[in-house]
């Protein structure tokens, strides 16, 4: 699950479908509009369809704004994990599993240019044979294949730890064990073609389909690449039980060499191919010469940063860009809607907006009675009313941290909370021990209800932490603004805030979002506010391993409730996914964990 454009990254599917169509006078949407969500990946076993690019015309340069710049090559471990970096890389790195966006959902596909097939062999143990096709090679001529795959298994579960900060080990590969961990053995065949994968007897992975690919938030990294720069001969003879001087310098390069970008490390192994980036305002991709599928539609394609809705409207009004993809703006919406040149893209999509109080804070550790207070005085109805109803009628305040209101399964445990209650919030303070100061903020001992709320430069977040504000201010609570351009990047996964306002972006599948509420020390590598829940992490990894797509659904419920219970977070409101183009080029839609609005550039075409 990857931290989101406008703030940061987890989602999935409910009953009201947040579909938004074009008004009649504007510009109707170039894709599916969106709907209710499944989220049964399908049969476990069962033979998934396989997904070939289709052949297209050449349209040249397109140019397109994005609201965050390309950070990380490598963006599957803790420090990097961010939406902004899928952009460019869901069409670079490879892989097996793909999405597409078919009658409004989002269905999971095995990528047939890269794969030949992706098999389970045995479901006692369950078996993955995953056939890699003859003619993938990366963007320098070397095969894509096993040594690949070991190594991002090796990066999941290698036993080698490094100790943090707090003094706590944590893997020095810095990277979710979700799936991976349950592997028993990884084998190499067939000219090492062939990767077949053995899980342990009793740790079937339901998921399975987000391992090395996309809908798990992942991908596959060139090893051979590793193995050059460590000096390391054959990566797949480093074992995930090494301890020793070899597997530590594969982790250095890991997790340091593919930070940022150098075009002589970040190689392709997909229809695009990053030419150049800034890290800041303009990200350059251009067609992969080596790539043995049908040539992308987009000769070239630039992605432009602009933080700023209003301005990226604009610069598509202009001829400056041909697509956009901002956070979903009200005014933008209308404008763009209400004129016939543009087509617009709107549905409840896989992001959500949320609260995460910093648990290693002893004020929020040590005062649960503070934490329901603030959920309390939190008037998430006001923000719907004010950000979102514009764009999505439909909405309404998140009722979970585990699946979304146009999924299947969705059951809302945050109703009690939320609704800008001020009598309630003092009450909870007073009966806790809290009293009102002179200032009209309550203190107990050494604590005063006052906190930093961290959130990245966006105008839509500077305006929900001002709706915040204002009930909970009433209740004695005092929220302190605290943006930074570099929020998303630097300080939320270093841990450095009292409370974030951020968004997940996530996956079709459950799974992908264990890493984000597990305890640290059993996977949680994108566990950004120190939530230490045993119960939370043992139940989510026993979803994990539940072939029972309906007892997996009623287990997701189940860790839901706990963290309810918990407060550790506060769910806000579903994003809609949004995008608009010039009428003359589509299809135009929105597969967050696919890229977001790039999620189908290869298909891109001039009407």
């Amino acid at each position: 699950m990857r931290r989101s454009k406008a703030v940061s990254a987890l989602a999935l599917m409910t009953t009201a479908a947040l579909a938004l169509s074009a008004c009649s006078g504007g510009g109707s949407g170039s894709g599916d509009q969106g709907g209710v969500q499944d989220a049964n990946p399908g049969e476990i076993g069962g033979q998934d369809e396989l997904f070939k690019r289709p052949k297209v015309e050449d349209i040249g340069e397109v140019a397109v704004a994005v609201e965050e710049a390309f950070h990380n090559y490598n963006n599957n471990i803790g420090a990097t994990n961010n939406f902004s970096s899928t952009i460019a890389l869901s069409n670079v790195q490879p892989s097996p599993y793909i999405t597409e966006l078919i009658d409004g959902k989002v269905v999971i596909k095995i990528d047939g240019d890269l794969m030949d097939s992706v098999k389970v062999t045995s479901t006692d143990p369950q078996t993955i044979e995953w056939k890699v096709a003859k003619a993938a090679v990366w963007s320098d001529g070397e095969a894509i294949d096993c040594d690949d795959f070991h190594l991002k298994w090796l990066a999941a579960t290698s036993k080698a730890t490094v100790k943090g900060e707090d003094g706590t080990e944590a893997s020095i590969f810095d990277s979710s064990t979700t799936g991976y961990e349950n592997i028993e053995k990884l084998e190499c065949s067939d000219e090492d073609k062939t990767i077949t994968t053995t899980f342990f007897k009793d740790q079937p992975f339901a998921d399975y389909r987000g391992l090395f690919s996309q809908p798990g938030s992942d991908s596959l990294l060139p090893a051979h690449i590793l193995e050059q720069k460590t000096g390391v001969a054959d990566i797949t003879k480093v074992l995930p039980s090494q301890n020793d001087d070899t597997v530590k310098q594969v982790a250095e390069f890991y997790t340091k060499g593919w930070l940022g970008f150098d075009k002589s490390v970040a190689l392709s192994g997909g229809p695009f191919m990053i030419e150049s980036a800034d890290l800041t305002d303009q990200t350059v991709l251009v067609r992969n010469p080596k790539y043995w599928g049908n040539p992308a539609g987009p000769a070239k394609v630039i992605l432009k940063t602009n933080t700023d809705a209003q301005s990226a409207a604009q610069q598509l009004q202009n001829k400056e860009v041909q697509v956009i993809a901002p956070q979903a703006d009200p005014a933008v919406a209308a404008q763009l809607r209400g004129d016939s040149a543009f087509e617009v893209f709107a549905a409840g999509g896989q992001t959500y907006e949320h609260v995460d109080f910093n648990m290693a804070r002893p004020l929020f550790a040590q005062n649960k009675d503070l934490r329901l207070a603030i959920a309390q005085c939190f008037d998430r109805g006001a923000l719907v009313e004010k950000l979102v109803a514009d764009v999505d009628p439909n909405a309404k305040p998140l009722g979970s941290l585990t699946m979304m209101p146009n999924e299947v399964g969705y059951e809302d445990h945050y109703g009690d909370i939320g609704k800008g209650d001020v009598a309630a919030a003092k009450k909870t303070l007073e009966d806790g021990g809290w009293a009102q100061g002179a200032d009209g903020i309550y203190t107990k001992g050494e604590f005063r209800a006052s906190f930093k709320l961290g959130h990245k430069i966006v105008t839509r977040r500077s305006d929900t932490v001002r709706i915040l504000q204002d009930k909970c201010k009433q209740a004695g609570i005092e929220i302190v603004a605290d943006q930074a351009a570099d929020f998303n990047d630097k300080r939320l996964p270093a841990s450095e805030f009292d409370a974030a306002l951020f968004a997940w972006v996530g996956q079709p599948l459950k799974a992908g979002a264990y890493g984000n509420y597990a305890q640290k020390a059993k996977g949680g590598s994108g566990n950004y506010n120190n939530y230490d829940s045993a119960a939370l992490t043992e139940k989510w990894k026993a979803a994990n391993a539940e072939l029972d797509y309906q007892k997996r659904i009623d287990m997701m419920n189940e860790a839901d409730k706990i963290m309810r219970d918990d407060l550790h977070s506060i769910p806000l409101f579903q994003l809609s996914d949004f995008a608009a183009s010039s009428a003359d080029i589509g299809p135009i839609s929105y597969i967050g964990v696919g890229g977001g609005v790039t999620w189908n550039l290869y298909a891109w075409q001039k009407k």
